[in-house]
């Protein structure tokens, strides 16, 4: 059986293996895709608009329990996945 997580973004219980997992390191979010990195952590989906909803509330510093967290590496990514889906629509 799988583990269930919630998404900080839209709140919906999910299968781990669906979600992106983020760490906190040096009072950094990070990317952790291989899921191995210590300590704990939080998910998202993998989607932009989770993402997003995600940075707009203190939803980050809170499950990660860093309070002065840097958030840059989840808005770049946001802004890569924006990127990456206007280029398939344009063509």
């Amino acid at each position: 059986m799988v583990p269930v997580r919630c998404c900080l973004g839209c709140r919906q219980r999910e299968s781990k293996d669906l979600l992106l997992r983020v760490v906190a390191e040096n009072n950094r979010a990070v990317l952790d895709d291989s899921a191995t990195l210590p300590g704990r952590g939080a998910y998202v989906h993998r989607n932009a608009e989770c993402v997003e909803a995600s940075l707009g509330t203190k939803a980050w510093p809170r499950a990660l329990r860093e309070p002065r967290l840097d958030l840059e590496e989840l808005t770049l990514l946001v802004h890569n996945e924006e990127h990456t889906k206007k280029n398939r629509l344009n063509g």
